[in-house]
């Protein structure tokens, strides 16, 4: 079976961890080549490094991640970058306006000779707008975004950095569907067209139910602690009671927790008003506790699963790896002897998968430039 996107070429000029939408095409099957300077990308200079091989610019693990599947092409000139370009389908590029089309890179200069083409900027506020041309990480983005301001312990305490460069990443993710959608209208239009992609807006766009919340209240919602409880085998497991899924969810919890003798103050019928149980909700959380005290993490995970409680038991890296249902649904791959995150998503007719290892610095500079060379 070939991939959804056979076929397809995709250049990238971006770095970590925007370099996460060239890897989702490619797990999609298109050709995605990275632009590299002489130096390698700046995530190969980052750590940690395999086998402790530090400064080796084919052994970073941030690289790795990002770049499985790829093909890497050296070049050190805009005018031989342009004819890379050129010859794609979709170009990536994490350029401002001015900077694009000072190098020729602009998406106006590119589809000059191909109107199909497809560019998809990815930048921290946009390519409008007051601050177009401003700088940020993601620490930044997630903060003016709003995302930031509903992740903490409570109301009183500062509000926490969101861990895992999310802002940049949920950027990359929209990214790569806004590729799939024009695509799909060259395909039935033969036109190409530019993406605008903001990480700012991308931030903006995480903040859930809190931002109708104001709207219809007038009042932002409070930071608060997730529900959890330790295991008797120290584990941590969320342990959320959800009143809005429904009836069932106190019934269904309350039945459990008797079962086990640990109901407490929550076997008196006046809980079984939902208001009550919100004034009282401790109450639910240290019978949860109470609970959490007779079992391992991995039983109270079950328990709370065949009560129909959206619980699960927080697992560390390597329980991941291990974790039966995963490796059931085929998510992690093995290339030349390691192992790499695979497929977010199963797709029966048109697989994700990772047909080549990360590519090594300038690995593929002399079969694409040849390539450039061929008669059409």
């Amino acid at each position: 079976m070939t991939g959804a996107l056979d076929g397809v070429k995709v250049v990238e000029l971006v770095d970590e961890p925007v370099e996460y939408c060239g890897r989702l095409l490619a797990g999609l099957g298109a050709e995605v080549v990275k632009i590299e300077p002489p130096e390698g990308a700046a995530s190969r200079h980052a750590g940690p490094y395999v086998e402790g091989r530090d400064g080796d610019l084919d052994a970073s693990l941030d690289f790795w991640h990002f770049n499985v599947g790829k093909r890497s092409v050296v070049v050190d000139d805009d005018e031989t970058a342009r004819r890379v370009c050129a010859a794609a389908d979709v170009v990536i590029h994490t350029l401002g306006s001015s900077r694009a089309a000072a190098r020729g890179l602009d998406h106006e200069s590119l589809s000059a000779g191909s109107s199909g083409l497809v560019s998809c900027v990815i930048t921290p506020f946009g390519l409008t707008g007051p601050w177009a041309d401003y700088a940020a990480d993601d620490l930044v983005l997630m903060a003016l975004g709003g995302s930031m301001a509903v992740c903490g312990y409570g109301t009183d305490d500062p509000p926490l950095a969101c861990w895992g460069d999310q802002a940049w990443l949920t950027a990359a993710t929209y990214g790569a569907i806004a590729v799939l959608a024009a695509l799909d209208f060259r395909a039935r239009t033969g036109q190409g067209q530019l993406i605008d992609v903001s990480a700012h807006q991308a931030s903006a766009s995480m903040t859930e139910w809190h931002v109708m919340t104001y709207l219809c209240t007038g009042s932002p919602m409070a930071r608060f602690r997730h529900p959890t409880v330790t295991a008797r085998d120290g584990k941590q497991v969320a342990a959320l009671i959800p009143d809005f899924l429904g009836p069932h969810v106190f019934t269904h919890f309350l039945a459990m927790l008797e079962a086990d003798g640990v109901a407490g103050p929550l076997a008196d019928p006046a809980f079984e008003d939902p208001r009550h149980r919100a004034r009282g909700y401790g109450e639910l959380m240290a019978a949860t506790q109470r609970l959490a005290d007779r079992h391992d993490g991995e039983e109270l995970f079950r328990l709370g699963q065949e009560a129909g409680l959206p619980w699960g038991v927080i697992r560390t890296p390597d329980e991941t790896l291990d974790d039966r249902h995963l490796r059931a649904r085929g998510h992690f791959v093995e290339i030349d002897g390691v192992t790499h995150v695979g497929a977010p998503i199963v797709a029966n007719g048109s697989p994700f998968r990772f047909d080549r290892p990360p590519p090594r610095l300038g690995e593929h500079t002399r079969e694409v430039l040849d390539q450039l060379e061929q008669p059409t």
